[in-house]
């Protein structure tokens, strides 16, 4: 990982920063709700304790007889918030389940739902019923051989008397209760009640009756019974929760006050709802502002909304709640219970004030730092990269150079850079000394040679035994072996001499290579030459110094001689495109060794292995690539592809 990227890692920690910021955001939200909580716990109780003892408020039955546990009998209506459509569907009720009452018979059902909205009571009642049986058309409702399915209303009225209606029909469709009124003589009819209208709908497994009465006609009690006929005129089984022989309904109608919502109403305040229920939790009335926009104070703009979309967790309500009991006069027994709601609008503003500032200069401070760690970090990376590069080209073929960047900082890596430079000018010191050690040591030994080999041959114009004649022989082939490697010590020192004071010039690079190429066919007869010089000599111009050219063949030569047995063939091959020649030498023999590949270049390396009359230094192949180098060129060495040899090639740029 690049140090640039470390330290904008380092930077992106900043962020740290506004994530505390919303952990600081969340904890006053929660001390703002659980003080919300507490207040509003404190208004819900003092409501209740207005409505204390107040069962006259609560329901409509004065004496309070609703406040009692509902009974499986007893029918406690929810609120409805709109007025549902009578088609006998149950599109537009309540899906709760438990605002149903069932009754079982058998395996008949009758499972009731009553609603109340505004002045009415909405009744939705489902019937299991296999075999469904409608009066007889035309035939008078009371005439029992047309008498079909029947459903019996029973309730009581304001007043208290028991009043009975019955539903019945000639097929699906709208419905009208009707009432039974005695005439003179005994003689009894069956009278429309314009005030009850529904729907019978046919369902799957039975029929369903949407109803709509008035509460006017209503009083503390209601109920509801099925006469079920298996074909037209039989005798019924009736069940219900209406008694079957008198139709009395003796299950209670747990209704509200008509004057409990005007009374919650004043109470009321935006973005609250106030709900009052039974003990048992059934709805009595409800008034609800909640979706009415509380004044805050405060203009939440796009960044609010955005902070409060990343900050709001799923699941978490937006609503605050308290209950509280509403007993009777003696406060020894709840009569209801007041749910007091309230919208979270009330104190979200202020969060949101205070979270996009702090926000706000979090994120502007994060990025700032960010920003200037980043640039740090580049121009951190700028000057490392001046260092690197200095020390990769420190080594040139002049020697080392010992100027290096960033020495006058006075930072870490002035001193870093300092010591960079003070090395390589101790390096540059001890290599120019080594380069020159060559040459000193051949012209200081020069003198005392010249001296032992006069000497020798002084001993040899003199008589002597024949032991002493071959001890002055081997001193001889002794002084001679020292002589050559005087010779070959100051081979690269008289090279690079050569190098630097060489002078370019543009000459016919395949004739010289041709000439050279003649001359090693008489200078070694024992190896055949051959040449592929393409294109032809007097073709390929080349700028460079041909002196030195010949002298790096000459090397290439000497070593694929050393390298290939006698009568083997050496191919010199001089190739040319756009850009480039490139002349190879290829020999027969053994392959290079691969752990010496990356070294044979090298001063003062050489892989020959066994004995051998002359002394080698490794310096043949260290000139080759000397000069290459002196032309801009590079050189290689690999073995034939069929592994029966080596070849070498020097690149040079046209």
């Amino acid at each position: 990982m690049s140090l640039r990227l470390k330290l904008l890692l380092l930077g992106l920690a900043t962020l740290v920063l506004p994530w505390a910021g919303c952990q600081y955001a969340l904890e006053m939200e929660s001390a703002l709700r659980e003080g919300e909580q507490q207040s509003l716990a404190a208004t819900a109780q003092t409501l209740a304790a207005a409505l204390q003892g107040r069962t006259d408020l609560l329901y409509r039955d004065a004496e309070g007889s609703d406040a009692a546990p509902p009974g499986p009998i007893d029918l406690q209506p929810v609120l409805l918030s709109a007025a549902p459509y009578l088609d006998g569907y149950a599109d537009e009720w309540p899906r709760s389940s438990s605002a149903w009452r069932t009754v079982a018979s058998g395996r008949r059902q009758l499972r009731i739902l009553t609603g109340v909205h505004e002045r009415w009571l909405y009744v939705l009642l489902e019937v299991r019923d296999d075999h469904v049986v409608f009066d007889a058309a035309g035939a008078d409702a009371l005439d029992p051989a047309g008498l079909g399915d029947r459903v019996w209303l029973g309730f009581e009225d304001p007043s208290g008397s028991d009043r009975q209606l019955f539903i019945g029909t000639t097929g699906p469709g709208p419905v009208r209760a009707r009432r039974i009124e005695g005439r003179e003589l005994g003689r009894q009819v069956a009278v429309d009640e314009p005030r009850i209208s529904g729907a019978w709908q046919l369902i799957a497994g039975g029929y369903r009756i949407g109803l709509r009465v008035p509460l006017s006609l209503l009083g503390g009690r209601f109920g509801v019974l099925i006469d079920d006929r298996d074909e037209r005129g039989g005798a019924p089984e009736s069940y219900g929760t209406l008694d079957r022989d008198t139709l009395h309904a003796s299950g209670r109608l747990i209704l509200a006050s008509p004057e409990l919502a005007a009374y919650l109403a004043q109470f009321i305040q935006p973005g609250m709802r106030v709900t009052v229920t039974t003990p048992a939790g059934g709805a009595l009335g409800e008034v609800d502002a909640l979706s009415v926009p509380a004044d805050a104070g405060s203009d939440r703009g796009i960044l609010a909304r955005l902070y409060r979309r990343l900050l709001d967790q799923a699941g978490t309500r937006g609503l605050v709640e308290a209950d509280a009991p509403i007993t009777d006069t003696d406060r020894g027994a709840a009569i209801g219970t007041l749910r007091l709601t309230q919208t979270a609008a009330r104190w979200l503003p202020l969060r949101d004030r205070a979270l996009t500032k702090l926000l706000n200069l979090t994120l502007l401070t994060s990025g700032a730092a960010v920003v200037v760690m980043f640039a740090f970090a580049a121009w951190l990376a700028y000057r490392l990269d001046r260092l690197r590069r200095a020390s990769e080209s420190a080594l040139t073929r002049e020697g080392l150079v010992t100027t290096f960047p960033e020495t006058g900082s006075r930072d870490e890596l002035g001193d870093v850079a300092r010591s960079f430079a003070t090395l390589l000018s101790r390096l540059n010191e001890y290599t120019g000394y080594l380069r020159t050690l060559a040459g000193k040591l051949a012209h200081e030994i020069r003198t005392p040679l010249t001296i032992v080999r006069s000497s020798l041959e002084n001993l040899e114009s003199e008589a002597g035994s024949a032991g002493a004649r071959t001890y002055i022989a081997r001193a001889r082939e002794g002084s001679e072996r020292l002589s050559a490697i005087l010779v070959a010590m100051g081979a690269a020192t008289r090279v690079e001499e050569a190098i630097g004071s060489a002078e370019r010039q543009r000459f016919d690079l395949a004739g010289v290579i041709a000439s050279a190429v003649d001359s090693y066919r008489t200078a070694f007869a024992a190896r055949r030459f051959a040449t592929e010089l393409a294109p032809g000599p007097g073709a390929l111009e080349f700028t460079g110094a041909p002196e030195l050219i010949v002298q790096l063949l000459d090397k290439l030569i000497d070593n694929a001689v050393d390298f290939s047995p006698p009568g083997a063939t050496i191919t010199v091959r001089l190739t040319a495109d756009l850009t480039s020649v490139t002349l190879e030498v290829e020999n027969p023999g053994p392959t290079l060794a691969p752990e010496g590949r990356a070294r044979l270049f090298e001063s003062l390396w050489q892989s020959r292995s066994g004995a051998d009359s002359r002394p080698h230094f490794g310096l043949g192949l260290y000139i080759v690539r000397l000069i290459a180098e002196f032309h801009g060129g590079s050189v290689a060495a690999g073995d034939l592809p069929d592994g029966s040899g080596a070849r070498f090639s020097v690149r040079l740029p046209r």
